[in-house]
């Protein structure tokens, strides 16, 4: 069963544009005028530019992706629909750091969500890949996009593991942790990888 391509592009690209207006809407508008309400709203503003940006990098990634994609399976569809579920909490997750500044808690929870949804999107890689790379070289390819998901995974436990001692500072790194990764992952095009594997 092959679904059709445009579709399937309309849906997506919907879903995360929603899921962008949903987060702007989100942001709290300053109550007090004085220093404190000010660098609040601004601290808001800056949880939202990275998670635009998060939101932004996988639309990026996922064109690109699909780009490459001449047919729909029924196995895509459902995989890209984990991924967008996935990505459709992040408006959940970021209106929680945004209501807890200083709470090491709820950027735990969407520094966790943030690597969920690069499992998810690497599931929609390994499906695509399985289809357009030929068997003998399909490992290769699928190793070398797990590596910067299992770096993500360790520097987040060293993230986690500093919060023992260093609370103030870590809620920085975990803060910090998003975007950088999402820039790496800018750098790791998935055009690239399959022009070369033809």
């Amino acid at each position: 069963m092959s679904l059709s391509k445009h579709r399937f592009e309309f849906f997506s690209d919907g879903v995360m544009a929603i899921i962008i207006t949903i987060m702007v809407l989100e942001i709290p508008l300053p109550v007090n005028f004085d220093y404190s309400g000010i660098l609040s709203f601004l601290y808001s503003i800056l949880i939202f530019i990275i998670s635009f940006f998060i939101v932004g990098s996988f639309w990026n990634k996922h064109h690109v992706l699909i780009d490459q994609v001449e047919t729909i399976t029924n196995k895509i569809m459902w995989k890209n629909m984990i991924f967008l579920l996935s990505l459709a909490l992040l408006p959940i997750f970021t209106k929680w750091v945004l209501e807890n500044p200083t709470k090491l808690i709820p950027v735990i929870f969407y520094d966790f969500l943030f690597v969920v949804v690069n499992l998810s999107y690497f599931i929609i890689v390994r499906e695509v890949y399985g289809e357009k790379i030929p068997e003998r070289r399909n490992k290769t390819k699928k190793d070398r996009k797990i590596g910067p998901i299992i770096y993500m995974i360790i520097l987040l436990g060293v993230f986690l593991s500093l919060a023992i001692y260093y609370p103030k500072i870590t809620i920085i790194l975990l803060i910090a942790f998003p975007i950088i990764s999402s820039i790496m992952n800018i750098f790791l095009d998935d055009r690239n990888i399959i022009r070369r594997s033809n």
